[in-house]
C-alpha cells in the first residue's frame, strides 16, 4: 500500500487529532504551571487495545524506527502484557503517533454518568485549581463519537474486516503487512 493511499485511509483519524492536539496545547499554555502529565511522563502508560484506526497508525509510526529500536520494542512486547511496550526508558518512541486516549489521559475530561455531570483529570494535574473552565474540558462522549465514526469510516475500506479492538502490541507490525512484498 502506498504512503499516499495510506494518508487518503488516515485523513479523517489525522484531522481528528490536530483538534485534540490544539486542545491540548491550549491547556498547556494556559495551565503550564499546574501540568504534571507530558513528554516522558508514563505513570499512566498501559497496554491497552486500539481501535483500528488507531492501530494502523501506530503501526505506521513504530515502521519508521530504526531497527534496533523496533527490535527491543518487540522484545519488551513479549515480556510484558501491563505496561506498554513503546517506552524505551520511559518514553514513548512514538509519541507523535500516540493513541487518543494517550493524547488526553491526565487532561480534564467531562462526561455524564447516569445524568450526573462528572469532570476527571491526573490528580498530579490543576492543583489549587476549584474550578475549571468549561473550555478547558474535553467532552468525552462526544470525543468517543467522533472517534467511532472515524474508525467505522477507515474499517469500511477493507474488504474482509478488522477486529473492533487491536491490543498493542498485536497492532505494531500491522503497517508493514500492508506493504506489498
Amino acid at each position: 500500500m502506498t504512503e499516499h493511499i495510506f494518508d487518503n485511509l488516515l485523513k479523517n483519524y489525522t484531522d481528528l487529532i490536530i483538534r485534540v492536539d490544539e486542545h491540548i496545547q491550549k491547556l498547556t499554555r494556559v495551565h503550564k504551571d499546574r501540568l504534571a502529565c507530558k513528554k516522558g511522563c508514563d505513570v499512566c502508560c498501559r497496554h491497552l487495545s486500539l481501535f483500528p484506526v488507531e492501530a494502523f497508525a501506530l503501526s505506521r509510526a513504530f515502521s519508521r524506527l530504526d531497527v534496533p529500536c523496533r527490535e527491543k520494542i518487540l522484545k519488551q512486547a513479549e515480556q510484558t502484557d501491563r505496561k506498554c511496550p513503546l517506552l524505551v526508558d520511559h518514553i514513548c518512541m512514538v509519541y507523535e503517533a500516540r493513541p487518543i486516549i494517550c493524547r488526553t489521559h491526565g487532561y480534564p475530561l467531562y462526561m455524564e454518568k447516569e445524568g450526573k455531570a462528572l469532570v476527571d483529570f491526573c490528580p498530579k494535574n490543576f492543583k489549587g485549581i476549584k474550578n475549571l473552565d468549561r473550555s478547558d474540558l474535553l467532552d468525552l462522549d462526544r470525543m468517543n463519537t467522533l472517534l467511532t465514526a472515524v474508525n467505522n469510516h477507515f474499517t469500511a475500506c477493507f474488504e474482509n474486516g478488522l477486529p473492533g479492538r487491536i491490543p498493542v502490541d498485536q497492532a505494531l507490525e500491522l503497517y508493514q503487512n500492508l506493504e506489498p512484498s
